[in-house]
């Protein structure tokens, strides 16, 4: 890990949670604590390569966010567009290895390593919505290492979303829309209030 991804990374998230815990606290409150070296390493070691520094960065800031109870419609927690959950490093691998077995490598050409499922194995699952899509980070060496990706597989998309090129980009222009108003994409924040009173973050979608 460099220690110029650390500190852009961490510089990045922290005006990030800083705005969640002023608006949304119970987002924030939310957020689990950071993963440890060994749960990193166990990671590392099921998914066969290391992981990219800005997300081994975010993950010993915070491992994901807390398991929602049963029944909520509006988790706390889901604070990134299309209620996106970051997930812990469990769950990452579990995603990972389901991805990789759903769309093998065997199955595309050397010539299709431009086309996103076309190399599955090399995602790293990093948060779920609740309709059967993912963000992830892309550790397929070369051009687009550590680009984010959303895929909204539950809708039947498989192309995939440019979201950022890499997670510190995405925290950043994702607190410059929270504080500004102007649209990440096509989102554009909101705050609901749900009972008793609980103010949570949303994403309108603009067209």
């Amino acid at each position: 890990m460099t220690d110029t991804d650390t500190v852009a990374l961490t510089a990045a998230w922290r005006h990030f949670s800083a705005w969640l815990a002023a608006h949304s606290p119970d987002d924030h409150a939310a957020l689990r604590p950071p993963a440890d070296a060994g749960r990193i390493t166990h990671l590392e070691e099921g998914l066969g390569f290391t992981l990219h520094p800005q997300l081994r960065a975010l993950l010993e800031l915070h491992d994901g966010v807390a398991q929602p109870p049963d029944g909520e419609t509006y988790p706390a927690g889901s604070f990134l567009p299309l209620g996106h959950r970051l997930i812990p490093t469990e769950h990452i691998l579990t995603r990972h290895r389901e991805f990789a077995e759903v769309l093998p490598a065997e199955n595309f050409g050397p010539e299709s390593w431009r086309v996103l499922v076309s190399h599955a194995h090399w995602w790293v699952p990093i948060a779920l919505p609740n309709d059967g899509g993912l963000l992830f980070v892309d550790h397929l060496p070369g051009p687009v290492y550590g680009h984010v990706y959303e895929m909204g597989l539950g809708s039947g998309g498989a192309a995939g979303s440019l979201w950022a090129t890499g997670l510190t980009d995405m925290f950043t222009a994702l607190t410059d829309s929270l504080t500004t108003g102007r649209p990440f994409h096509h989102f554009v924040p909101d705050t609901h209030r749900h009972a008793p009173g609980h103010h949570r973050i949303g994403w309108q979608v603009v067209l």
